[in-house]
């Protein structure tokens, strides 16, 4: 009887630490969409690390990304490699793409997969600091020393990615090196990716029963019936990943900028000012998120001074290309990632130039011009106008000006219908001479 009530003991003491089994009856779904930037990566990573503490089967990556921030980049493959649980990486949905940062994650992956219609690659790394065309004497590549530091590092690091996953590490190097892109089917074919599936539930058919290396451990996958765990971004990551995109980040310093001037020169509009001002908040907001060159934000500012420059001195359209060469350069340099979707596409850069000369040659220097222009209302817009006296008077009399009769005063000896100038005003009588 001891020994049965023994048995029982053991047995309910081992269903207690067995509990949190019943959890891998799910799979978690965490999706990344966009670029990859700081605000991703920490959602990514949260929700991986909840993940495995919710003792999931598996995790399930959806992705479609042009790239992003390399930094980012790799806190999102050191949380997959860490991880208790398989993570697959899918490139979906069908029409997708894992380019540049993507194509890393994917080979981090401990499966990887793709829909129809996508693609992978393109993993070179670029900067507006590097040159990496720039050919020698016989037409060969002649990286310098920072060109190559830069490219051997990625290479490394894509290799070691893909020997861990036992992918194809040749595709990889030249992925990198010759920023190569390969189609779904080409990147089965190839090694690079693991299964190619419709969508997630035609993947979580195609994993069951797959084994797969987790940490030294081989793991058999069962993912029938398997419930999901969905991991979603909260309204704050959502607002600070929406404004965490280069591009935003640009747009809201140049919207703050012309909207503060503009309050600036002409203030009572309200509006500009509340504009810019709002802008100038989410930017700063922003910046906090995403790093940002000093430099570059300094030649845009140095450009927008050379605009408004030029509105004051003639120098002939010197000030306006200094202004648009300086406006280009900070722009290629306020975001400087080393990997594509991390940067200022040059045509935003260029759109944003053509709006500006249309903003400050046309917008500012027609308020420029109606603060130097003569006013036209109230007494001092009778200033300079033309009218007759009404009678003979020296000194004291009326005058007819602007449709109405008029107290004059005038130094000179007038007649009637003698033709006057207004030079000023007093009260309701004008100061006129002859014309």
């Amino acid at each position: 009887m001891r020994k049965t009530i023994v048995q029982l003991a053991l047995l309910c003491f081992a269903a207690a630490f067995a509990a949190p089994s019943f959890a891998a009856d799910r799979y978690a779904l965490i999706k990344l969409e966009g670029s990859v930037n700081p605000i991703v990566s920490e959602h990514i990573i949260k929700s991986i690390d909840r993940a495995n503490e919710e003792r999931v089967h598996l995790i399930i990556l959806k992705m479609d990304t042009p790239g992003g921030l390399m930094g980012s980049m790799r806190d999102i493959i050191k949380s997959i490699l860490s991880s208790d649980a398989p993570v697959v990486v899918f490139t979906a949905p069908k029409g997708a793409q894992a380019a540049s940062a993507g194509g890393y994650i994917m080979l981090a992956a401990h499966i990887a997969a793709m829909a129809p219609g996508t693609e992978i690659g393109a993993m070179h790394p670029v900067s507006p600091f590097l040159n990496f065309g720039q050919k020698d004497e016989q037409g060969k590549a002649a990286e310098g020393i920072m060109e190559k530091k830069v490219l051997n590092d990625t290479i490394a690091y894509g290799k070691s990615l893909a020997q861990k996953r036992k992918r194809n590490v040749d595709w990889t190097v030249r992925a990198i090196r010759d920023a190569i892109s390969s189609t779904y089917l080409e990147a089965y074919k190839l090694g690079i990716v693991d299964i190619i599936a419709e969508d997630v539930d035609d993947l979580l058919v195609k994993l069951n029963g797959r084994r797969v290396d987790v940490n030294g451990t081989m793991v058999t996958l069962s993912t029938t019936n398997l419930s999901e765990l969905s991991f979603e971004m909260d309204w704050k990551e959502r607002l600070l990943n929406f404004f965490a995109d280069p591009q935003m980040v640009f747009l809201l310093f140049i919207i703050a900028v012309a909207g503060i001037g503009m309050e600036f020169k002409s203030p009572g509009l309200i509006v500009p000012g509340v504009i810019g001002a709002v802008a100038l908040f989410l930017f700063l907001m922003a910046v906090r998120v995403l790093p940002i060159n000093l430099a570059g934000l300094a030649l845009i500012i140095l450009a927008i001074v050379l605009f408004i420059l030029e509105l004051k001195i003639a120098s002939y359209g010197l000030l306006t290309v200094g202004g648009i060469a300086s406006f280009i350069f900070g722009s290629m340099i306020l975001f400087d990632s080393p990997l594509p979707g991390g940067q200022i596409p040059m045509r935003s850069i260029i759109a944003v130039v053509v709006f500006l000369l249309a903003f400050f040659f046309l917008v500012v220097r027609s308020v420029v011009l109606a603060h130097k222009s003569q006013v036209t209302t109230g007494m001092r817009g009778l200033i300079g106008e033309t009218g007759v006296a009404i009678r003979d008077f020296d000194g004291d009399g009326k005058v007819f000006v602007h449709g109405e009769i008029w107290n004059a005063t005038s130094e000179d000896s007038l007649k009637r219908d003698d033709r006057i100038t207004v030079v000023g005003s007093k009260g309701m009588t004008l100061f006129v001479r002859k014309a």
